[in-house]
């Protein structure tokens, strides 16, 4: 017999929504046959049967939110039809005491047996009163033992975490709206939340001149369509990542993996949220072909089209604000990555060049780095590299390309 699992699709994701089914309940399938789809993200994921059969039981429904690591189904041979009898332990894969998470750690405490939770009688009445679970009051006293002052110190912890003054906003001020997180600003929120707790971030900001870079842009445009800014910022990053290829890079189990591919990550915006399609190779690819794959990365993004492999493999993320007139802004690192560079509005500042104050087209570029790995003087190599590419446009190579 074969449980077919819900996939972990990324590093900091926890669930995903069962899309489509494919099967039904003794329907007998091939190895290799698409069974069921799954999505996280705005990116759908087929799964596959992993071995000939019949499928015996499906668990999940269409548009069901699963955990990750929950059985979907069962497959196996024709006679076992209608063995399948869903316990609770058949639900989700058995997991090692190593891997057991804290949110399961909890559960487990608070199902022990209470009676062996030494505590005082004030205490237990206090806890009664407030309707405490005691399991989750942390004893100083001897051998762990439950204090009155403990007891009013988790109280106080409690009013700090939740606060009198929310209760009466939620009484006495009109709500718009009130909904659960979309699908993917779930996805968003967990990633994000994971970056911050676990990637210790520094930020550095340079300012580059792209007059030259601006003109030249405005003499390609007549033959190149749809060319953009994003696209030479794309093609520069690329090539200065290729001299300082620490940042093309992550932290795993105390190792500094450092990248050959250089592969750039586009923040896109989508409806409820945002998505990174991943073009690859960028420093091999001549500026034409990083506009094709741009434009239909966006648009495939846009339709909700986007697969597992249009998302995977980025070493380097990029997000661009630009067009929101925002100047500069810190970009919170992807987690599987060690930097990402925020590219602000373009506008008009006075610059002293050849002995006379000019108008000229500048640009901002914070580079936010995963401080574990990478110094201030390792981003700031970077930062010099990119803004000399950026104010020099024939070292980009554009028009021989």
């Amino acid at each position: 017999m074969h449980k077919v699992i819900m996939p972990k699709l990324g590093m900091a994701q926890s669930w995903c929504l069962v899309e489509k089914l494919h099967i039904k309940e003794g329907d007998e399938v091939k190895k290799g046959d698409v069974i069921l789809e799954v999505s996280t993200d705005k990116v759908s994921y087929e799964i596959e049967a992993k071995e000939n059969g019949y499928i015996l039981k499906i668990l999940k429904k269409e548009n069901e939110e699963v955990p990750v690591g929950e059985i979907l189904a069962f497959i196996g041979e024709k006679n076992e039809l209608g063995s399948i009898v869903v316990h609770p332990e058949n639900v989700k894969e058995k997991t090692s005491k190593n891997n057991i998470s804290s949110e399961d750690n909890k559960k487990i405490i608070s199902k022990r047996d209470l009676s062996k939770i030494k505590i005082s009688v004030l205490a237990k009445k206090l806890a009664e009163i407030n309707d405490l679970d005691i399991s989750e009051i942390e004893g100083t006293g001897k051998e762990g033992r439950i204090s009155k002052e403990d007891v009013e110190s988790h109280l106080e912890k409690q009013k700090t975490t939740i606060g009198p003054a929310s209760e009466i906003n939620a009484k006495n001020i009109k709500i718009h709206s009130s909904e659960p997180l979309s699908s993917i600003r779930r996805t968003i929120a967990e990633k994000m939340t994971y970056s911050k707790q676990n990637i210790p971030h520094i930020s550095q900001t340079t300012k580059a001149d792209i007059t030259e870079l601006s003109n030249l842009k405005n003499k390609l445009a007549e033959k190149i369509e749809n060319l953009s800014f994003t696209d030479f910022f794309i093609k520069a990053t690329a090539l200065a990542l290729r001299e300082n290829l620490e940042l093309n890079s992550f932290l795993s189990d105390d190792k500094h993996i450092i990248f050959e591919d250089i592969n750039i990550g586009l923040v896109t915006v989508i409806p409820g949220g945002i998505i990174i399609p991943v073009i690859k190779n960028c420093d091999k690819k001549p500026i034409i072909e990083i506009i094709k794959e741009r434009k239909k990365s966006i648009k495939k993004a846009q339709d909700n089209k986007l697969d597992l492999e249009d998302i995977s493999g980025g070493t380097f993320t990029i997000s661009n604000l630009g067009m929101y007139k925002i100047r500069s802004f810190t970009a919170i690192i992807h987690p599987d990555q060690s930097s990402i560079l925020a590219i602000g509005s373009i506008y008009i500042n006075p610059e002293f060049i050849n002995n006379s104050i000019q108008a000229r087209k500048v640009v901002e570029l914070n580079l936010s780095e995963d401080h574990r790995i990478i110094d201030g003087a390792t981003g700031a190599k970077f930062l010099m590299k990119i803004t000399e590419l950026i104010e020099n446009p024939d070292l980009l190579k554009i028009d021989a390309e």
